[in-house]
């Protein structure tokens, strides 16, 4: 099922429809052993997912709720983590190779052996404790409720995530800091994460919205892989590489960051540019426009159908 609300669904009922198919579609992949690389990722979306749902309900669940909900979901993600961030490192280490010039090849070699060693036996994902709590997870999401149950708290929802991701935007700039890009690429994902849940009510509008947040994610992730390997040179082995090589290594990741970073401000600036409140009392009424919209296109086609039966019955007289 798709990671939609309806528009003629109460808002309660689509939260819970949404979280138990997500979550359910987690319980599937982290069940199956035929791909365990793409399934643990395939699984650990669908709880980023149900996470952003939370978070967009989180005034109509209440904090305790949401603060207890979400620490599930998270820590259901962590047992899954190791062989994910493990084939993520390998990637990383790739594309920087890709990208270096000649006479860096041989320290990216080097750099890639050492990585290898450490990674020779990664930590299998704890798939039977995961799936326990799925099972439990979906019973719990079911019984939700949301108070009250109308778009305005998902109104309410949209201003403080929104809020959250302008705020990180600019502190990540502010510092230029790996941890302060790393939260500003977790706002990202739950904007474009919302516009989707909400797509239904002007597809083509939204669909725009949800394609630029969600490359300013990967951009925003490639950051993230790199600093993490930047942040793992100095505990690699004293003779892995030598001083200039680990220099080399870390200019070239710098300067790979700058040109993401780079990338990334205007696609930021296209997606905040509104102050919190203001964005979320325009999806509001794109909502319930559509809403509208759909109520009246039904009348007028129960209408032109009744049109169409009259004259039919009259041309048979």
């Amino acid at each position: 099922m798709a990671f939609r609300f309806k528009l003629d669904e109460p808002i309660e009922k689509g939260f819970r429809r949404i979280g138990a198919e997500q979550i359910e579609r987690a319980r599937r992949q982290v069940a199956s052993a035929a791909d365990p690389v793409a399934e643990i990722h395939e699984a650990r979306k669908c709880l980023k997912r149900t996470r952003a749902l939370l978070r967009l309900a989180r005034e109509g669940l209440g904090e305790p709720v949401f603060q207890t909900e979400n620490a599930r979901f998270r820590n259901i993600s962590a047992h899954l983590a190791p062989a994910r961030d493990d084939h993520v490192m390998r990637e990383t280490i790739l594309k920087l190779a890709a990208d270096a010039p000649p006479a860096s090849q041989r320290a990216i070699h080097r750099l890639r052996v050492a990585v290898l060693a450490e990674l020779a036996d990664p930590p299998a994902p704890d798939r039977d404790r995961a799936l326990a709590e799925l099972d439990r997870a979906v019973s719990r999401f079911q019984r939700l409720k949301i108070k009250p149950d109308e778009f305005q708290t998902l109104e309410r929802g949209l201003s403080r995530s929104y809020r959250r991701g302008a705020r990180y935007f600019a502190a990540a700039y502010r510092d230029n800091a790996d941890e302060s890009f790393h939260d500003w690429r977790k706002g990202v994902q739950s904007y474009w994460r919302h516009m989707a849940l909400l797509s239904r009510a002007w597809p083509e509008h939204f669909d725009a919205g949800v394609g630029i947040a969600r490359q300013l994610s990967q951009i925003l992730g490639n950051d993230h892989d790199l600093a993490i390997l930047k942040h793992r040179l100095p505990a690699l082995a004293l003779d892995a590489l030598t001083p200039e090589e680990r220099t080399s290594i870390a200019d070239m990741i710098g300067e790979r960051q700058e040109l993401l970073r780079r990338a990334a401000r205007p696609r930021g600036d296209m997606i905040f540019s509104e102050r919190p409140k203001a964005f979320a009392r325009r999806i509001a009424a794109i909502w319930s426009s559509a809403a509208a919209k759909g109520h009246a296109d039904e009348a007028l086609d129960a209408a032109h159908k009744l049109d169409e039966e009259t004259r039919e019955s009259l041309a048979g007289e």
